[in-house]
């Protein structure tokens, strides 16, 4: 097997858009970096996105030929006239097949059904089928996730005298389609603003679109919803826009008053209504759905669809007898599988082939096996005649490309870049086997990126986060929960859990931190208490008992390949003089300060205990445990140089005890010593009325409860130099100061001191972690668009405010 790459990313996020989000809507910065990777920039759209109401569906008449079908069976429903529901075996077809069959039941129609068999008729309009229903009288038909390509079946829809309504959703290819009604949002000319639906997400519009002909009212059709919700979530299709609105509605559906065959099926797949979810859909119901028409007829998992009251229990534990079948004969697929691909572990794909394999269950198989060892795996059936097979792939290759230079081996192929079925002779399968692995071999997979929210400390990820992002749900294909890069956290314990030891629970802490984490599928992995990893989460909400708690859902673990940096954020600490003391006993602390009066009252305060550093400058001898901050960096350079200098015993450990306060007291050292245009402004009435510069600058610093500094003397009277200002023409300097390069030069610097202090006083501690192991990357508000001649400004901040403060 391949090793697995660690190909997680943060992508490129506008830090103001960000803020800007969590101010206007309330929320957690974290939850606004998700919604913004979601391409939801505006509060607006946010809010949109979060309301994910059912009135924001589109009209259902702006999907092409919906007007013309809605009428047609309206007129039907009037007549009471006998209509055939053409469905397919798959869970998307079983649902759109029962959703019309009950809605027209419900208004009173005859109505009748037909799924096809995978194994006698294949995917697929059946004209057989068409006949027989037109020689029994019936004169209107409705197919479901199926029949857009279906052209000769629409001919002999025709000539039979039938009205035909197609409602599909699958890729519509060239050709004239003489049927009664096509619906499909992806026809070339269809209006309709969601193009991604499921074929159940289709029946539905036109559902809506019928209540609409005949006005009744939509939200009684709303009770359906379970079904589009199960339907869309097994075909795989994106859970955005339409569909996230559709699945989320149709799971309260599913919770609150479900069809009595769903609710059936959810009690003998073990669960309770109110867990239902996306992942319980795919990996519970659907399983139980599509197994009927893996192993032979789809009916028995219509029947449950459509079932009672008084017999829904029966039929879903016969169905769910059909999955334990298909699970045993899957088991069984893939222990045969698994030794023929140890033959082939060297190849570049696997090509795999034995007589008596179900068709229905070499794709889950082959989808296994892709994911196993990492490259496309072809999985055939074979008997005399022809070989059935059906290839999966783990991202980055294209399967369907590499079928297309293996056609002259084929008898037939189709699919798409991940996925792909096709036949060949049985006598070919040698050189079928050769001629697509040197295709695949051809290809470069790249490691696929995978993006995260953002990166976090642990003591980030709280159960409000986790409660707050349940607002995106539903998750899916398409619309992936948000993930979050954890650098550094220890595991307190761990222990294997599940039937066979293979998940993984643990207690994770770091630093004020610790949480409960599950790593689904991390049985093997050999960690142990003490170990520190790198961790991909999500916050998820763990319910037991009445308590919910925040449970981290382990997505991805390495152990740590560096160094993290720990930052524990104080930076609400009402009484950073007992927390350092305290600090103090059990570590040994370098503190910085901004002030030589602070760096004096520490020092007098706790003695010896903690060394404090002014600004950055003459540090310790000796390796210290941690850097507290008790005041806001301002000045980046002598921060950087700082962080260079000073040696630690073990692992680099920041703590941020400053508050929201400390920025006022940088704002006074600022004004005390760089003259900004109000310092000039005040400066000119003092001046007035004393006979020296430097008796104005002390009266005016006196005033404004500013310290007196030597510098910012100095620089105001370079400024007047530079400019030939007098104590006479005073009045003309407001209009002349953006013409010093000095005063410009200390502008610049100052903009730079006070981005550079935002970020201090906004980062999160994942933030913090980032730009402590890549300082370089940190990119300011105020760096991004300076001229080229700026660059002499950062010679500059080494000396600037650094006198008397």
């Amino acid at each position: 097997m391949l090793q697995k790459s660690w190909s997680w990313f943060v992508p490129h996020t506008n830090v103001n858009t960000v803020r800007m989000l969590a101010e206007t809507l309330g929320i957690n910065e974290l939850t606004a970096a998700a919604l913004y990777q979601r391409g939801l920039h505006t509060p607006q759209d946010a809010k949109q996105f979060l309301a994910c109401d059912l009135a924001d569906l589109g009209d259902p008449f702006s999907m092409a030929d919906a007007e013309r079908a809605a009428a047609r069976l309206a007129a039907a429903v009037r007549a009471k006239e006998k209509v055939l529901v053409f469905g397919d075996y798959d869970v998307d077809g079983l649902t759109a097949t029962a959703l019309l069959v009950l809605v027209l039941q419900e208004l009173a129609v005859p109505v009748e059904y037909y799924i096809p068999s995978r194994f006698a008729d294949g995917y697929g309009l059946q004209a057989e089928v068409l006949k027989k229903f037109a020689a029994a009288g019936g004169r209107l038909v409705v197919t479901v996730d199926c029949g857009i390509n279906s052209f000769a079946e629409m001919e002999e829809a025709k000539a039979l005298g039938l009205d035909l309504i197609i409602t599909d959703h699958h890729t519509c290819f060239a050709g004239e389609r003489p049927a009664f009604a096509v619906l499909n949002p992806k026809q070339e000319h269809c209006r309709y603003p969601e193009k991604h639906l499921a074929g159940v997400g289709v029946a539905w519009t036109l559902v809506r679109a019928l209540y609409k002909q005949l006005h009744l009212a939509k939200e009684e059709a709303y009770r359906y919803l379970d079904l589009v919700a199960v339907g869309t979530v097994a075909d795989v299709v994106p859970l955005l826009g339409e569909n996230r609105i559709l699945v989320k509605h149709g799971l309260q559906v599913l919770q609150d008053n479900p069809l009595p065959g769903l609710a059936a099926l959810v009690r003998t797949s073990g669960l309770k209504e109110t867990q239902i979810g996306t992942r319980e859909i795919a990996f519970a119901l659907a399983p139980r759905l599509n197994a009927a028409g893996r192993l032979g007829e789809a009916e028995p998992a219509m029947q449950v669809l459509l079932a009672s009251p008084e017999t829904a229990d029966l039929l879903a534990q016969e169905l769910n007898a059909l999955n334990r079948q298909r699970q045993e004969k899957e088991k069984d697929i893939l222990w045969q599988a698994q030794q023929l691909a140890a033959e082939q572990a060297n190849e570049p794909a696997l090509v795999l082939w034995q007589e008596g394999w179900n068709p229905g269950i070499i794709g889950i198989v082959a989808g296994r096996l892709a994911m196993e060892y990492k490259r496309p795996v072809a999985l055939i059936t074979v008997n005399e005649h022809e070989g059935r097979g059906s290839i999966r792939t783990s991202a980055g290759y294209n399967v369907i490309e590499a079928l297309q230079k293996c056609a002259d081996y084929l008898e037939k192929y189709g699919g798409h870049q991940e996925a792909a079925g096709f036949t060949v002779a049985p006598q070919r399968l040698a050189q079928f086997k050769q001629a697509f692995c040197q295709a695949i071999a051809t290809q470069e997979p790249k490691a696929e990126a995978l993006p995260v929210v953002a990166e976090v400390s642990l003591c980030e990820l709280t159960e409000e986060l986790a409660t707050e992002l349940t607002a995106l749900a539903p998750y899916g294909y398409g619309h992936p929960e948000p993930l979050f890069w954890v650098r550094r956290a220890q595991i307190s314990s761990a222990r294997q859990v599940g039937m066979q030891g293979e998940h993984l629970r643990l207690w994770l802490t770091s630093e004020n931190a610790a949480t409960a984490a599950i790593y689904f599928g991390g049985g093997r992995e050999q960690y142990k208490p003490g170990d520190v990893l790198e961790l991909i989460v999500a916050a998820g909400l763990n319910c037991w008992q009445g308590k919910t708690s925040l449970s981290l859902h382990i997505k991805d673990a390495r152990r740590q390949t560096q160094d993290i940096p720990l930052v524990d954020d104080r930076r609400h600490c009402k009484q950073k003089e007992q927390y350092i003391a305290a600090l103090a006993a059990k570590k040994k602390v370098a503190v910085w300060v901004n002030t030589k009066a602070a760096k004096l009252g520490l020092e007098q305060l706790l003695g010896p205990k903690v060394f404090v550093t002014h600004l950055g400058r003459h540090l310790p001898g000796e390796k210290v445990d941690a850097l507290l901050l008790y005041h806001i960096p301002y000045d980046r350079d002598a921060f950087e140089k700082m962080l260079t200098l000073l040696k630690f015993t073990g692992t680099k450990h920041l703590i941020l005890c400053y508050t929201q306060d400390d920025a006022d007291l940088n704002e006074k050292i600022f004004a005390a010593t760089v003259p900004e245009k109000e310092t000039f402004l005040q400066l000119a009435n003092f001046w007035q009325h004393e006979s020296s510069l430097e008796n104005a600058v002390k009266r005016m610093c006196h005033a404004l409860n500013l310290p007196v500094t030597r510098y910012l003397l100095a620089q105001i009277q370079a400024v007047l130099q530079e400019l030939a200002v007098s104590k006479t023409d005073l009045s003309t300097l407001p209009q002349r100061l953006n013409q010093s390069a000095i005063y410009r030069k200390h502008l610049q610097a100052l903009k730079q001191f006070r981005a550079y202090q935002d970020f201090w006083l906004q980062a999160r501690p994942g933030e913090v972690v980032s730009y402590l192991l890549n300082p370089q990357e940190l990119i300011l508000e105020e760096e991004e668009g300076q001229a080229d001649d700026s660059s002499h400004i950062k010679g500059t901040n080494q000396n600037l405010l650094s006198g008397g403060t």
